[in-house]
């Protein structure tokens, strides 16, 4: 007579068996609930590591992005100012073809404008102030004269912001134009190049029915123009090379989100496989161990 007994050994790898299969089974449940293929480091350190690298750059790229809409928050509305200054010369130039003393009344009106858009303000600061962007760029002499003689309180600073990471060589964009270029041109206050001396030299020649010397002030209007198209120009460009670098930084985020979206997340069809087959290998592995433990000495006796 003999006895057979279930082997311990046997017993032991079955539990450990199972075990392996519950915790992988648990562990691709939670990749098809959570969408995400790693749920931890541990699962794939090689992976983890170029996920936190891409998310790494994506955060640096976004914060250029950031970087570069405070440029064009003072970039627009100094170009938009600009645009309008080319108006009230366009106007100033009509005036000085056809008009007369009765005009004198609209230039006080465009000089008023004028002022106000050479001390125009984005997010609290002077657009046209140079460095100084909390001194109001223009002032009157006499503030309690509208039609004497503006000055400028501002300096000829720049403002520059670095749109990359690049210590020894940066990218940099100057985000500012000062207002005394813009407004007094090359040759400064009271020159042939100043946009408010030039509305009172018309003033005073249509005082004085002088058309020589309005002829004077449209001949000065036009490099005043000139002057202005080219302050336009270079706030444009400086605007489309923002924009163009902002959309080149989206792309590259972009795509560093599809790498880092092909090395998170789930691949359903796979984890799904391995789901049925864990389930497959659970039942019969309980179904072998229901059987040895239905097993008993008499079951055995010969």
């Amino acid at each position: 007579m003999s006895f057979r007994t279930a082997s311990t050994t046997q017993q032991r790898q079955s539990l450990l068996d199972l075990q392996r299969t519950q915790e992988r089974l648990a562990q691709n449940q939670t990749r098809l609930t959570t969408g995400s293929r790693i749920t931890g480091p541990a699962d794939d350190p090689t992976a983890s590591a170029a996920i936190l690298d891409f998310d790494n750059s994506i955060k640096v790229n976004t914060q250029f992005i950031k970087q570069a809409d405070a440029a064009l928050s003072y970039l627009t509305p100094a170009e938009n100012n600009v645009a309008a200054v080319i108006e009230a010369n366009m106007r100033l130039q009509e005036l000085a073809i056809g008009g007369s003393t009765a005009s004198i009344a609209e230039l006080d009106a465009i000089r008023s404008n004028l002022l106000s858009m050479a001390n125009a303000q984005s997010q609290g600061k002077y657009v046209f102030a140079g460095t100084a962007t909390d001194t109001k760029p223009f002032v009157l002499t006499n503030p309690n004269d509208p039609t004497s003689q503006i000055t400028y309180q501002g300096n000829s600073g720049q403002i520059r912001l670095n749109l990359d990471g690049n210590a020894a060589n940066p990218n940099q964009v100057v985000t500012n134009i000062p207002g005394d270029t813009v407004f007094f041109g090359a040759g400064g206050l009271g020159s042939s190049t100043d946009i408010f001396q030039a509305i009172t030299d018309l003033k005073t020649a249509f005082n004085a029915n002088d058309t020589a010397a309005v002829k004077v002030v449209s001949a000065n209007l036009n490099l005043i123009l000139s002057n202005l198209n080219k302050a336009q120009a270079d706030l444009g460009g400086r605007q489309a090379g923002l924009e163009n670098l902002k959309e080149t930084y989206a792309n590259f985020n972009a795509t560093l989100e599809n790498l880092q979206t092909a090395q998170a997340e789930t691949d359903y069809p796979k984890v799904m496989t391995e789901v049925a087959a864990d389930e497959t290998m659970k039942s019969v592995t309980l179904s072998t161990m229901a059987k040895t433990n239905k097993s008993n000495l008499f079951d055995y006796l010969t």
